[in-house]
C-alpha cells in the first residue's frame, strides 16, 4: 500500500557545461503531464528566484537547453520520473521575482522536426520506429514490437511523430494490437498498450474524490460519401456511399476520389472516418492521490460513478504540489 503523504519528489538541473543543480528547495510549483495525442511529455516548474552561493542569481544558473530530472519516491526509493530538456523560461515578480520553466522529454524532437522518409514494403513498425529514432541520436530501451510488416511508406514533410503514430495506427489495423512510444530514462519504449503489472485500482470508497462522464455527438460522422470526378458539365458522381450509426441520423462526410491515387486509397480514407468519428464521443476522467509512475497507456481498475472496469489511460496530469492526479481514460481499443 503506497502511502501518498510520504511520497517526496526532488527535481534537478543538469546545466549544458555538465553542473549539477537542485532545484527542489526553490519549488513552488510543480507538475507533469501526457497528453492524448502528443508524444512528448511536458513538465512545469515555478521555482522562486533567490541567490545561490557565489552570488549568482537562481535565474542565471537556469538556462534553455539545460536538462532536468524528476524523482520520486514511494517506498521503493528514489526513481527516476522524467528526464527532459528546458524549452521555455518565464521570468516575472509578484513581487518576489519567480522563474517558470517548460520542459519535455527528448520525444519533443521528434514531435516538432519534419523530414522527407521512404520505407520499402514489409518493413515493420518497429523497425521505422528504430531507423528514426536513431536518425535522431535518441537511445532505444524496451522494444517489444509491432513486428507486423506494412506497406510502402512514403512521408513527405511529416513529422517524425506523425509518421509513427501512423505506422503504430497501421499495425493496428493489421491486427497487431495497440502500441505506443515512450521516453524512459533518456531512451525510446515501444509498449504495448496496457501491459504493466500490478493493475492499480481505483475506487470511490478508497482513492478517488471525483468522477466525470461526458458524452456527445457533436461530431460524429454516420454516413461517407465517395465522389467521383467532374463531367464536362461540372457534375461529379457518388462513386460509393459507406454507412455507420445512421440511428442518430444522417450526419455526412465527403471524399474526393481526385485527392487519393486510388479507389482503394479513396474507400480506405472513408473507412478511416468512419472508424475515427463514427462512435459518440466520451470523455472519462477521474482526481485521486498522485502515483507519480502512472503513464499513459498503463491500464487501471475504476469502480467510482459511472466507470466499472478496466481502462486505459489515456492521458495523466500529475501534480506534486497537492500529491494529486488526473486520469483521462477509456476503454481498451
Amino acid at each position: 500500500m503506497i502511502d501518498v503523504a510520504k511520497i517526496t519528489y526532488s527535481l534537478s538541473l543538469v546545466t549544458p557545461v555538465g553542473s549539477r543543480l537542485e532545484l527542489t528547495p526553490f519549488l513552488r510549483g510543480l507538475s507533469w503531464e501526457e497528453n492524448e495525442g502528443e508524444l512528448a511529455v511536458r513538465l512545469e516548474a515555478e521555482l522562486q528566484n533567490q541567490q545561490l552561493v557565489g552570488g549568482r542569481w537562481l535565474h542565471q544558473a537556469v538556462p534553455l537547453g539545460g536538462q532536468v530530472i524528476l524523482l520520486a519516491d514511494w517506498g521503493a526509493g528514489q526513481q527516476e520520473i522524467f528526464r527532459g530538456t528546458v524549452f521555455n523560461w518565464d521570468y516575472h515578480t509578484d513581487p518576489l521575482g519567480h522563474l517558470t520553466i517548460t520542459a519535455y522529454d527528448q520525444l519533443v524532437y521528434l514531435a516538432k522536426s519534419k523530414d522527407d522518409r521512404f520505407y520499402t514494403a514489409g518493413q515493420t513498425a518497429r523497425a521505422i520506429i528504430q531507423d528514426i529514432a536513431r536518425a535522431w541520436n535518441i537511445p532505444l530501451g524496451d522494444v517489444q514490437g509491432p513486428a507486423t510488416a506494412l506497406a510502402k511508406q512514403v512521408f513527405r514533410g511529416e513529422s517524425l511523430a506523425d509518421m509513427i503514430f501512423s505506422v503504430l495506427d497501421q499495425a493496428k489495423q493489421r491486427g497487431a494490437g495497440e502500441w505506443l512510444v515512450r521516453s524512459r530514462q533518456g531512451r525510446i519504449d515501444i509498449i504495448r498498450t496496457g501491459a504493466n503489472r500490478p493493475v492499480y485500482q481505483f475506487t470511490a470508497d478508497t482513492n478517488v474524490s471525483s468522477v466525470n462522464d461526458r458524452q456527445d455527438i457533436e461530431d460524429l460522422v454516420t454516413r461517407v460519401r465517395i465522389i467521383g470526378a467532374e463531367d464536362a458539365d461540372g457534375r461529379a458522381p457518388v462513386i460509393a456511399t459507406l454507412s455507420g450509426r445512421t440511428e442518430f441520423g444522417t450526419l455526412q462526410e465527403v471524399v474526393y476520389h481526385r485527392q487519393h491515387d486510388t479507389a482503394a486509397a479513396a474507400k480506405s480514407a472513408a473507412e478511416n472516418i468512419l472508424r475515427e468519428r463514427g462512435q459518440p464521443r466520451r470523455g472519462r476522467s477521474i482526481h485521486a492521490p498522485d502515483l507519480p509512475f502512472l503513464r499513459k497507456g498503463d491500464r487501471v481498475r475504476i469502480g467510482a460513478g459511472t466507470l466499472n472496469g478496466h481502462y486505459i489511460v489515456s492521458g495523466v496530469a500529475h501534480n506534486a504540489s497537492n500529491r494529486t492526479m488526473t486520469l483521462e481514460v477509456r476503454t481498451n481499443a
